[in-house]
């Protein structure tokens, strides 16, 4: 008995490790962008992204409906700030989401922003 309560222990907390972490916000971009190639334009979205350990998968959705997703690094970030802060490159390819109140942000590679 007493090993079955420990193979349950081990079972259960190797699920919570490998599960994956979802998150959705609202957030608002501020300029027309462009997410793995697909264009944006300004206005409301929901950004919902899951964590699967260094790796994220982002999805961007405006009236319920995919417009734009791509799959990002998740990098350690020093500050945490009140709203989602988007980093862009200079032909407006998103490379960086840095969702509020996280300590984590999720990077792109220039492919995947949609940059050069």
């Amino acid at each position: 008995m007493k090993l079955f309560s420990k193979l349950a222990l081990v079972v259960f907390a190797l699920t919570f490790t490998i599960s994956a972490f979802a998150v959705r916000k609202e957030v608002t971009l501020a300029t027309d962008s462009t997410l793995n190639g697909q264009k944006l334009a300004a206005g409301d979205y929901t950004l919902d992204y899951q964590i699967h350990g260094d790796t994220a998968d982002v999805k961007l959705l405006r009236n319920k409906k995919t417009v734009a997703s791509a799959t990002g690094q998740v990098v350690a970030h020093d500050n945490s700030g009140d709203y989602t802060a988007f980093v862009k490159s200079n032909d407006a390819a998103i490379l960086e989401i840095q969702p509020a109140k996280e300590k984590s942000a999720i990077r792109f590679s220039s492919e995947a922003g949609g940059g050069n």
